[in-house]
């Protein structure tokens, strides 16, 4: 686990700003800086907030300090006004002043006041999963192509396991308590350690996979390619199943014995890589830093050959006193954990698979003896309903079922916290209502029921669909979200996360729409957005059933475009693309499908096409009748505005 370090924060900087010359003019950054606190004493915070702006711009690109410590005010007066986007937009841009003098740690404490307050409105469509087909898949050993693995880590949750006898043993008992099995299992080892057999027999019978966090706790130097070495990667190999390694996890953080030298982490992590790659196939190499300090991470990145997954330890605690709003100054860290991924898997989920290592939401916090079990029940909804429709290549989530009170000396700070399901009933009940979506997995090899696409980019299909949305404020305790297009209201949901309504598109066929989202918290509106997206020109059936596209089909110049890929696939074509030109193999038949180009190859003919292929968001779109060259009737009705494809 993490061990949060409180950033010092350089207060003490603001005797700069009297050092700065106020210049000829009453609009100098000084003068303007006195305005605002006359301002704000007078009670006028609107007025002062703006001029600390101006102050702020004044300063910017001359003296980043003094720049910074401006925007912090306007950030501090918008946040009290509750002008929460505003107060983030502020200590962003303090962020980034701070950046630009080399004050790291300054700049970590205002990305954090900034994440506490700011909004965001995502609105998503559910969709089955050959929408996407491979598009989050990476090949990497043991991934789903949709989904994420259910994982857990509860060796030491008495009411599901007993050591002593195995009755309960928590592989089969934690998926009964929680209502959902849960296939892959977290085991802890160090250096010198052999996988445990009961447990791997156990893990076994339950069709599971193993995610062990080797740990060389006697130093990197003790990793040499010798007989332990080799001998645990045939131990792998011979347990038969999937193993995750996660070799010397952590590892940018201050509180493991294996930080502080990235190169020899680099070289160790490389030469187990090596090792069990000879040996053990079944095992995939995982690599597992932690969420803080998110900066250092890459600094121990082993590199793309020696790493199948990529994980994070990431933990969401509350310390409702170090509220930026509440009480002005950046400090342990309370935003949702699904933000905690936002690092991680802007450098690598392009090509890896990422991995919730280990992680938990805690509700009781033992640092101060405090209840935080409401705000940790709207935490564990938002998580759950977010990482599928947020991060999309996020394949395993292993939560930490963990009872620090039971383990004294261990993280006696603000990470000493209640994480374990099974003491709660609320708790338990909201993560089995959470795990419960077909999106997350229960045997591997399993992929999802469902994927949720973000309608910005996918639009929306021209029939009845299911909506969702993702909604963060500043007020995490949201009570009902609607939806709207124009005055007219579609769907309005009551149901915490991720506010679920069903609605119907077909009037909107073609168009480009706007959906106001309105989310209300205790005190009202708390977040309002528009978003606008695209509605399917036609609906496309194949054999009666619709077939769903991750970007909806267009009218262009009076043709119908489709994404070829959906339906290549749906009709066992193979299909290639390399330099705009696509190429589909059906039996002996080669196509040949140019961007651009009103031209086409069919066979050994050249033929034109009513419009040329697009690409658009990465999807090539096609003219409608390419779809007959791959043995595929079409007929068009048009009152219900459907292309129906017919197998020949």
């Amino acid at each position: 686990m993490n061990r949060f370090r409180q950033m010092p924060f350089a207060l003490i900087l603001l005797l700069l700003l009297s050092l700065w010359p106020a210049g000829a003019g009453a609009a100098s950054p000084w003068s303007l800086y006195q305005s605002a606190q006359a301002a704000e004493r007078a009670g006028d915070l609107a007025g002062a907030a703006s001029l600390y702006l101006d102050a702020a711009n004044g300063y910017a690109g001359s003296n980043a300090i003094n720049a910074a410590l401006m925007y912090g005010h306007a950030g501090r007066t918008f946040a009290q006004l509750a002008r929460f986007d505003e107060a983030a937009a502020a200590w962003r841009a303090e962020a980034q002043q701070w950046g630009l003098s080399g004050g790291t740690q300054e700049q970590i404490a205002a990305e954090r006041k900034a994440d506490w307050v700011a909004s965001e409105v995502r609105l998503f469509v559910t969709a089955p999963p050959e929408a996407v087909a491979d598009r989050y898949y990476s090949g990497a050993k043991h991934e789903p192509v949709t989904g994420a693995y259910l994982g857990v880590y509860a060796e030491r949750d008495s009411s599901v396991h007993d050591p002593s006898d195995g009755s309960p043993f928590y592989t089969e008992a934690f998926g009964a308590a929680v209502g959902r099995q849960h296939p892959l299992f977290l085991l802890y080892g160090e250096w010198g350690d052999h996988l445990p057999q009961s447990h791997i027999e156990r893990i076994k019978a339950v069709d599971g996979a193993v995610q062990w966090a080797l740990q060389p706790t006697d130093g990197l130097r003790a990793v040499t390619d010798d007989s332990y070495l080799r001998s645990i990667a045939r131990e792998a190999k011979a347990a038969g199943i999937p193993i995750f390694l996660r070799f010397g996890g952590e590892m940018n953080g201050e509180w493991v014995t294996w930080h502080g030298d990235p190169a020899l982490y680099k070289e160790k992590f490389r030469l187990v890589a090596r090792v069990f790659r000879e040996e053990a196939p079944n095992v995939a190499m995982l690599w597992a830093p932690g969420d803080f300090p998110p900066y250092t991470m890459n600094d121990y990145y082993p590199g793309d050959d020696a790493v199948d997954w990529v994980g994070l330890s990431a933990y969401a605690v509350r310390n409702a006193e170090l509220d930026p709003v509440a009480a002005p100054g950046a400090g342990e860290d309370s935003r949702p954990l699904n933000d905690h991924f936002a690092e991680v898997y802007r450098l690598y989920a392009d090509r890896k698979p990422i991995m919730l290592a280990e992680g938990a939401v805690g509700y009781f916090d033992y640092s101060a003896y405090a209840d935080r079990k409401e705000w940790a029940l709207a935490n564990i909804r938002r998580f759950y309903a977010a990482m599928p429709r947020l991060y999309p290549r996020v394949k395993a989530l292993t939560w930490f079922d963990v009872d620090w009170a039971e383990s004294q000396g261990r993280d006696e700070g603000i990470m000493r916290q209640n994480y374990r399901l099974t003491d709660d009933a609320q708790i338990k009940a909201a993560y089995k209502q959470a795990t419960a979506d077909p999106y997350y997995l229960s045997n591997m090899g399993g992929s999802a029921g469902q994927v949720y696409l973000d309608v910005t980019e996918a639009g929306i299909p021209p029939y009845r669909v299911e909506l969702s949305s993702y909604v963060k404020a500043y007020d995490p305790f949201l009570t009902r979200v609607e939806y709207r297009v124009g005055d007219k209201l579609i769907g309005s949901s009551t149901a915490y996360d991720p506010w679920v309504v069903s609605a119907d598109f077909a009037p909107y066929a073609g168009q480009t729409i706007t959906v106001t989202v309105r989310a209300y918290g205790r005190s009202g509106l708390a977040v309002e957005r528009q978003i606008q997206a695209r509605v399917g020109s036609a609906r496309v059936t194949l054999n009666g059933q619709n077939v769903a596209f991750d970007y909806q089909p267009k009218i262009l110049d009076g043709s119908m475009l489709v994404p070829i890929r959906h339906l290549a696939t749906a009709t066992g074509t193979r299909i290639s693309a390399a330099g705009g030109v696509v190429t589909m193999l059906r039996g002996d038949l080669r196509i040949e499908l140019t961007t651009g180009s009103t031209s086409a190859r069919y066979g050994r003919e050249t033929v034109s096409l009513p419009v040329a292929p697009v690409i658009e968001s990465g999807r090539m779109l096609v003219p409608l009748r390419v779809v007959e060259w791959l043995g595929l009737k079409v007929t068009w009705d048009p009152v219900t505005r459907t292309a129906n494809l017919i197998s020949e």
